[in-house]
């Protein structure tokens, strides 16, 4: 039974502007190797869909039967789906669409994956509202930070309460993400974020919108107490390597049991034989393996991957490993290589991160706002 203040909630149905659709063959795909195939009708004419704009009008229909109809089938979803965009300056809802908008157009970015926390009280209204006006899907995320205090709790609140609030939400959220590598920051035990997923899908249902939670599947990796913006500096970086993330807990079968769909980070630059971009291949898809056999048929996205062109947060594990522009290009055209690999297994990747400004040398764009390197990765194959 939906709650009371949802019973008129406008169905944003499919409505074309035929002034803003995309032709297929305007679609700058990238390469791979293969043939092209073009997405079926309904994989296309979808939200959000990268060929057409569609509008949320003022019909009224059933919140099940909105979500139902409106999104674009998960399980044909594959590739790149768009950029991991950190909000802890917190951006204005103009700054949003702004940004949001220019994923869409320039690089054929589907959803927007937040990354950091802020704390103002409308803020997760204005990623609704801007969401919405650029025609991006959401990945919101609780945050938990790295100062082991309890504001994360707050963070859901505010964002439940404008999930109920705005009848927008349903069709431009589509997932709630738990915590980004909750068990690697040993925020909270297995057993607590099995029951802030379940609280999270308890509430969110009525909405249609999925849950998960952001984590690594395990490496060697070098450990570092970071400061509140998540940046690891000279003074605080420590050369002990320990397991992390899913594998640290023996593999956490309660957390695949109870998210929708899996999300993972890959980061072959932290191998300890890491090498080259192009040679990360071989880790990427030990990472996406794993999440398939400790998923058991769910949903695989990799929700945070990339190569820096700079060592200035974190340093390699291995002595081997190149950071550069160059490297970082070479990274995400392997990616793009991989693209039989992930459409045969529905895989999905988001960039992390959009900006060199919130994590320097991780970046797509410079924190000028220019483009780094020349990134057009491949949407289909």
């Amino acid at each position: 039974m939906l709650p009371l203040g949802l019973a008129s909630v406008f169905l944003a149905f499919l409505i074309f502007h035929e002034s803003e659709s995309l032709d297929s063959s305007d679609l700058d795909l990238g390469d791979a190797e293969g043939d092209l195939e073009v997405p079926e009708l309904r994989d296309s004419i979808c939200y959000p869909s990268p060929t057409h704009s569609l509008n949320l009008p003022g019909t009224t229909f059933s919140l099940t039967q909105a979500s139902r109809d409106w999104w674009c089938p998960q399980q044909k979803e594959f590739s790149w789906l768009g950029f991991s965009y950190d909000v802890s300056d917190c951006p204005s809802r103009d700054e949003m669409t702004s940004t949001f908008g220019w994923m869409r157009r320039a690089k054929r970015a589907r959803y927007v994956r937040l990354y950091g926390g802020c704390d103002n009280a409308n803020f997760d209204n204005d990623v609704i509202e801007a969401a919405a006006q650029s025609g991006v899907g959401i990945y919101a995320l609780i945050w938990f930070g790295f100062d082991n205090d309890d504001k994360w709790k707050g963070r859901k609140e505010r964002l439940l309460q404008a999930i109920k609030d705005n009848p927008k939400a349903p069709y431009v959220i589509r997932a709630v993400t738990c915590g980004s590598e909750p068990l690697f920051d040993q925020v909270l035990p297995v057993e607590g974020l099995v029951a802030q997923i379940q609280d999270l899908k308890q509430q969110l249902s009525p909405f249609g919108i999925q849950v998960t939670l952001s984590e690594v599947r395990i490496s060697s990796i070098r450990t570092c107490a970071r400061n509140a913006f998540g940046i690891c500096t000279e003074q605080t970086k420590t050369l002990t390597q320990m397991p992390a993330g899913y594998q640290a807990h023996n593999d956490t079968p309660e957390i695949f049991e109870a998210v929708d769909f899996v999300s993972l980070h890959s980061f072959g630059f932290f191998e300890q034989n890491a090498t080259t971009a192009d040679n990360a291949q071989i880790s990427t898809r030990r990472d996406v393996r794993y999440g398939l056999e400790h998923g058991r048929g769910k949903k695989v996205v990799i929700t945070q991957t990339g190569w820096p062109s700079n060592t200035d947060v974190w340093k390699a594990n291995s002595p081997n490993a190149i950071a550069s522009i160059e490297q970082e290009t070479l990274y995400f055209q392997m990616l793009d290589r991989q693209c039989r690999f992930f459409k045969t297994n529905r895989i999905s990747w988001f960039s992390h991160v959009y900006n060199d400004a919130t994590l320097p040398g991780w970046g797509i764009m410079y924190g000028n706002g220019t483009e780094k390197i020349n990134f057009n990765p491949r949407i289909y194959c």
